[in-house]
């Protein structure tokens, strides 16, 4: 049995968060998810679906400026403020659905992965099983016109708040075009990006991946052979000099950037389900 819960929680100064969560009654771990740009926890629904018959339960927030949050769309002070609001999920789901104390995985797909990473080296989260990756944000393939780029740094400082397209197009998210249609129907979809956003984005992949030797959890990333968004080359170099002694990669040759939802999605969560078991298993055994 599987029950839903939804309601909100308080973030970095005291910015009011949306989030939901499937709770499996014989949930082995929580994966606490956070979502990617213009998106938001709802997109992750049929992904908690699959993951909870498999006994994981999935707590999904909405980002500041996201879905149903708190926040202009497209728009953060610093990019440190999502981090640090992730860490109030953290706090927050241990102290209201973690009674048993069981393990918990944290999943950040594109930019919500490069998030978690921040978090990682900012705060020291405990009873972390194990680290997902799905097509994290560490570098860019899609074309930034070059206007755009160079004025960030300008409009960062004096139009903070202005907001621009992002340049993402649906068509290149997934192949499903019945999935397609669906994201422009979205009204909790947005198209928007503000230069303070994209400034600190650049800057907090730039310090990622310095220190990429400092993430030593387990991780597991997940990558789109055909990714028109996010760099799958990064990714790969960054997989290479992290710190963790226990770390799985997988590339799915003919997946757009979002593996969990296109075509392939069940050779995805096929290969995430033993990764969770390890985990799991590894935590629960050690008593951490």
């Amino acid at each position: 049995m599987v029950e839903r819960l939804e309601g909100t929680f308080w973030g970095y100064q005291d910015v009011e968060l949306y989030y939901q969560m499937w709770r499996s009654n014989e949930s082995r771990a929580t994966i606490v998810l956070t979502h990617g740009i213009a998106e938001h926890s709802d997109c992750y629904e049929r992904f908690a679906d699959s993951i909870t018959k498999h006994g994981y339960s999935v707590f999904a927030w909405d980002l500041r400026g996201h879905g149903h949050s708190e926040g202009k769309r497209g728009y953060v002070n610093r990019f440190q403020d999502f981090s640090d609001d992730l860490e109030a999920a953290i706090r927050f789901v241990k102290s209201e659905f973690w009674s048993n104390k069981l393990p918990l995985f944290l999943f950040g797909h594109s930019m919500g992965g490069l998030i978690t990473l921040k978090l990682l080296l900012d705060h020291s989260p405990t009873h972390i099983a194990g680290l997902i990756l799905s097509s994290p944000c560490l570098g860019l393939s899609l074309a930034v016109p070059k206007l755009k780029e160079a004025g960030a740094q300008l409009l960062a400082e004096w139009l903070p708040k202005v907001t621009l397209y992002n340049e993402i197009n649906f068509d290149d998210l997934v192949r499903d075009q019945s999935l397609v249609r669906q994201y422009r129907a979205d009204p909790l979809r947005h198209s928007r990006i503000s230069p303070r956003l994209f400034t600190g984005l650049m800057a907090t992949m730039a310090e990622v991946k310095s220190e990429a030797a400092k993430i030593q959890l387990p991780t597991l990333m997940q990558l789109a052979g055909r990714e028109k968004i996010v760099s799958t080359s990064e990714s790969e170099v960054y997989f290479e000099k992290l710190g963790s002694k226990k770390k799985e990669l997988y590339v799915y040759a003919d997946s757009y950037h979002e593996i969990y939802n296109d075509l392939d999605r069940e050779d995805v969560i096929r290969d995430l389900i033993p990764f969770l078991e390890k985990g799991a298993r590894e935590v629960m055994k050690s008593g951490t």
